[in-house]
């Protein structure tokens, strides 16, 4: 089974992402395309691009799974936790692989869904407006004992089920934030902890950003704690910025829970991560 390289995962550690070329299966990923049409409101016609810009109007707006729908952004969750549609991302053979690779082999929760298909709607001639990052990590838990939260190994993985041109709307990231935010709730408590995560985030949104723009078929993966955030679909091409998003977390360990040294964020991921050059 072809398996990342060493210099794939030291990329990984230093950058905390890492993105893979042509992976999804194309016949999958046309389902998901058509599965879509299922969750749009009547006004949008997948044969008329002119009826995609968003805003959602004020009726078309939804707040509540499976198919949330507000502003520009449409999280269509309901065929999350279909077959074919978890086999196709989070479960493909060589996938799990590589995420098996990173986090230990055979220590990997095996997902039964995914997040869903998310697009962002095309903005036309709307006003600009900011790129601002998050982190998969709740503010208002950042003052609990975060050993078997935000600390304990994970990843998310995005997946490209059609082209999305740069300014299309792509999952941005902000390399090397993964490193500065682990340090940062393993080294502070309560209050302080809370302030200091949220001038984090502030700031990350003025450093370097990568987009995560590509072919269908492409894949992303990033570490938990990698400030990230859907960018804005103001691409030339009028598309829907389709994208398919789940999640991986360790099977649970109590033993290796209570025995994390938060000095080192690499402790319970595989041992070919723990030995990669940074």
């Amino acid at each position: 089974m072809n398996r990342l390289t060493i210099e794939e995962i030291s990329f990984f550690k230093r950058e905390g992402y890492l993105i893979k070329c042509g992976v999804l299966d194309p016949d999958l990923m046309a389902r998901a395309r058509e599965r879509k049409w299922k969750g749009a409101p009547p006004r949008m016609k997948r044969d008329d691009p002119s009826t995609w810009f968003g805003p959602f109007r004020d009726d078309e707006e939804l707040d509540e799974k499976p198919n949330r729908r507000s502003g520009y952004t449409w999280k269509y969750m309901e065929p999350g936790s279909e077959e074919w549609i978890v086999g196709m991302l989070a479960t493909d053979p060589k996938i799990f692989g590589w995420i098996e690779q990173l986090l230990g082999e055979g220590e990997v929760k095996r997902p039964d869904k995914i997040r869903g298909i998310y697009c962002r709607l095309p903005m036309g001639d709307a006003p600009e407006k900011p790129i601002v990052c998050h982190c998969d990590v709740s503010p208002d838990k950042l003052d609990l004992d975060l050993r078997e939260t935000a600390l304990q190994p994970g990843m998310g993985l995005v997946g490209l089920i059609a082209p999305i041109p740069s300014a299309g709307g792509s999952f941005t990231i902000w390399p090397g934030t993964h490193r500065i935010i682990y340090d940062l709730l393993a080294n502070t408590e309560g209050q302080e902890r809370i302030d200091a995560y949220k001038e984090c985030l502030i700031r990350f949104n003025d450093d370097h950003r990568v987009e995560g723009c590509g072919e269908a078929g492409d894949i992303l993966f990033w570490h938990r704690l990698l400030a990230h955030t859907a960018g804005w679909n103001r691409s030339a091409k009028i598309q829907l910025r389709e994208a398919v998003l789940c999640d991986y977390n360790k099977e649970p360990n109590e033993e290796l829970v209570a025995g994390r040294p938060y000095g080192d964020m690499w402790h319970e991921w595989s041992e070919e991560v723990r030995n990669a050059p940074v």
